[in-house]
C-alpha cells in the first residue's frame, strides 16, 4: 500500500487482488489460451477448437463467428506475458513461448476491418498484461469516505482519486461562499461567521 498527501487529503493506493478479468467485460472483445499453464476460455469459444480451425486455414482470410481473430504468443517463465507478434524478446526464445491462443474481435462499425480490429486487439492485449502482472489498483480516502477499485495503472488510480478530491474542496469552496452570503444577508455577527466558516473547513480535516 502506497500512501500520498494530495491538498492536505490522505490517498492510500492499494493493490486490487479482487479484479475481474477482461475478459468478463464484454463479448466484442477477449481472449482465449490452450495452454496447461495458461488456459482462458470463453463460452461458446473452445481455445483449441478455434486454434484448429486457423490452421486448417492458415492461407484463408476467414472470420470465426464473426469475430477477426489474431493469434496470440504468451512467454510463460515465472508468470505470463502476452503479445500479437514474436519479433521481439522474450518472444523470440524458442522454448517458453507457446503460440496456442487467440484474440477475438468482434467485426463491427468501429471494427469493420482487419487492421482497426488489430488496433483494439493490441490495446486489449496491454490491458491482460496490466492484469496478468497485478498492474490494478484501488484507492481509499479516509476523510472522505470515498473508495473504487478496479484501476489498471497506478497513475490512472491516482489521478482518478486527486479528481475526486479536487471535486470535493471546490464544492466546499462553493458551500463557504454560499454560508457567507447567507450570514451576511442574515447579519449575522462576525465572530459568529468566522466560527461558521471554520466548521466547514473542518469538514473534510
Amino acid at each position: 500500500m502506497e500512501k500520498i498527501n494530495y491538498r492536505g487529503i490522505g490517498i492510500e493506493i492499494i493493490p486490487d487482488e479482487d479484479c475481474e478479468s477482461p475478459n468478463e467485460w464484454d463479448n466484442d472483445r477477449f481472449i482465449v489460451y490452450d495452454h496447461r499453464d495458461f488456459y482462458v476460455e470463453k463460452k461458446g469459444f473452445n481455445p483449441k477448437e478455434i486454434f484448429d480451425y486457423f490452421e486448417e486455414n492458415a492461407y484463408k482470410k476467414v472470420l470465426y463467428k464473426g469475430y477477426f481473430v489474431f493469434t496470440l504468443y504468451a512467454y510463460i517463465h515465472s508468470g505470463v506475458y502476452l503479445s500479437l507478434g514474436r519479433g521481439r524478446y522474450p518472444f523470440n526464445d524458442r522454448w517458453d513461448v507457446s503460440s496456442t491462443g487467440s484474440v477475438l474481435i468482434k467485426r463491427t462499425s468501429g471494427t469493420w476491418t482487419e487492421a482497426k480490429a488489430r488496433k483494439v486487439a493490441e490495446g486489449l492485449i496491454e490491458t491482460w498484461n496490466q492484469y496478468l502482472s497485478g498492474d490494478v489498483y484501488g484507492y481509499n480516502i479516509e476523510q472522505l469516505n470515498e473508495s473504487c477499485w478496479g484501476y489498471y495503472g497506478k497513475d490512472v488510480c491516482l489521478q482518478e482519486a486527486k479528481d475526486i478530491i479536487d471535486w470535493h474542496l471546490e464544492n466546499q469552496r462553493k458551500k463557504r461562499i454560499v454560508t457567507l452570503k447567507e450570514l451576511i444577508k442574515s447579519k449575522v455577527p462576525l465572530e459568529h461567521r468566522q466560527k461558521r466558516l471554520l466548521t466547514l473547513s473542518s469538514t473534510y480535516n
